[in-house]
């Protein structure tokens, strides 16, 4: 992975310099470094590809996928259950 790379990951993770020199216990000066490196060393690409793993499976929650329909299911209800004014209006 080269350091364009590792840079537009952290940006798609919205991480920044500060927090991946946190993680990986370095000097934001040493990883600004690695610009002039053809790759990026292997610990800082294994830990930004598990940090993307991980926000994927944060966000990929199935719980709203069939909202609509959900709510399609409930307008087809019988509303004449519910029509309190006749009821009223028969007393």
């Amino acid at each position: 992975m080269t350091y364009k790379e590792f840079l537009e990951t952290l940006e798609e993770l919205q991480l920044d310099l500060d927090s991946a020199a946190e993680a990986l216990d370095l000097e934001i000066s040493d990883i600004e470094a690695w610009e002039e490196e053809e790759e990026i060393p292997n610990s800082a690409e294994k830990w930004v590809r598990t940090e993307k793993v991980e926000s994927a499976e944060l966000h990929n929650s199935n719980e709203d996928d069939n909202f609509d329909d959900e709510e399609d299911d409930l307008d087809d209800g019988d509303d004449d259950d519910l029509d309190l004014d006749s009821e009223e209006e028969e007393k």
